[in-house]
C-alpha cells in the first residue's frame, strides 16, 4: 500500500475467489466487479480499475448518491463509463433513499441503462445454465423493529430459485438478520471499511446511520469476506471519501470476485 492509498486518496483492487459445487460449469471464471458507497463523488481511478479487470457484470451495492440536491456529475460520469463495460446492477442504500430527488434519481439510472434490483431477481444465463442475482433495497428506518419488519417482508416477497443465488444488499451490519435466508453470496457495503483500519482489529468506526443496529466502535463486518455455514458475504469498503476524517489504511476499493465451479 503506497502513501496515497494509506491516506485514502487512491483506490485499490481487492481480489476474491468463490468456489462452489452450486456454481454451474458455464460460470467457471465468471467475474463480478463490486463497488459501493460512491456518495456522489467516486474516487479518481475507480473506472480504470474496473475496466482493467474485464468484468462480466458490475454490481453497485448502494449509497450511489449523497443525501442532498446536487446532481453529482462525477457519479454520472463514472456510471456512463461503467455501462460501456458490462451490465450494471444496482441496489439503493440509505443515502439514496434520503435523497431529495429520489424518484428522479431512480428514473435516470434506469433511463441510462442501469438495472435497479430493489426487490427483484434477474436470471443470468450462460450456455443454457443459470444463476440468479437478487437485490433488496435499503430498509431505512430509525426504529430497529421497523427495520427488521421491512427486511423480513422484502426477503419473503422475493421469487424462488433453485440454484446458485447472489444477493445485493447495502447494509453489511445487518448480516446476522439475513445470513439464514439461503443466499450463497452476498454483496454489501455501508460500513466504509470502518473509516480507519487498525492492524489486527479492523475498522474502527461504524457510520452514524448504524447507531441502532450494531456497535459503533470496532463494529463487525466492516470490509472483506465473511463466511457463515454455506453463505458468504463480501463487504466493499467504499469507493469514495466524503468525510472530513481521512481513510487511514483504508483506501477506496474495487472488489473483483471470480466464481469457480467445482463441477468436473
Amino acid at each position: 500500500m503506497n502513501m496515497k492509498q494509506f491516506l485514502g486518496i487512491r483506490p485499490e483492487i481487492t481480489e476474491y475467489t468463490i468456489q462452489s459445487d452450486k456454481i454451474p460449469k458455464s460460470f467457471d471464471g465468471f467475474r463480478i466487479a463490486h463497488i459501493s458507497d460512491t456518495h456522489s463523488r467516486p474516487a479518481e481511478g475507480i473506472f480504470e480499475l474496473v475496466s482493467g479487470s474485464n468484468p462480466d457484470i458490475i454490481c453497485i451495492s448502494g449509497d450511489m448518491f449523497h443525501d442532498d440536491d446536487s446532481d453529482a456529475p462525477e457519479f454520472w460520469s463514472l456510471f456512463d463509463n461503467l455501462l460501456t463495460l458490462a451490465p450494471v446492477y444496482l441496489v439503493t442504500g440509505n443515502h439514496d433513499v434520503w435523497h431529495t430527488n429520489y424518484a428522479s434519481f431512480l428514473r435516470k439510472l434506469a433511463d441510462l441503462g442501469g438495472i435497479l434490483m430493489d426487490s427483484k431477481m434477474e436470471i443470468i444465463e450462460r450456455n443454457g445454465e443459470k444463476l440468479a442475482l437478487f437485490g433488496v433495497g435499503d430498509p431505512f428506518s430509525k426504529v430497529p423493529d421497523l427495520i427488521e419488519k421491512s427486511v423480513n417482508y422484502a426477503f419473503s416477497s422475493l421469487p424462488q430459485f433453485e440454484g446458485y443465488k447472489i444477493l445485493m444488499f447495502h447494509r453489511a451490519n445487518l448480516f446476522d438478520k439475513i445470513k439464514d435466508f439461503g443466499f450463497d453470496l452476498i454483496l454489501s457495503g455501508h460500513m466504509h471499511g470502518g473509516q480507519i483500519r487498525i492492524p489486527f482489529f479492523g475498522g474502527a468506526f461504524a457510520p452514524t446511520s448504524s447507531i441502532l443496529s450494531g456497535r459503533m466502535i470496532f463494529p463487525h463486518y466492516t470490509g472483506g469476506k465473511y463466511e457463515y455455514k454455506n453463505s458468504c458475504m463480501i463487504v466493499n469498503r467504499g469507493a469514495s471519501n466524503t468525510l472530513s476524517v481521512p481513510r487511514f489504511a483504508n483506501p477506496p476499493e474495487v472488489g473483483i470476485i471470480t466464481l469457480f465451479s467445482n463441477i468436473k
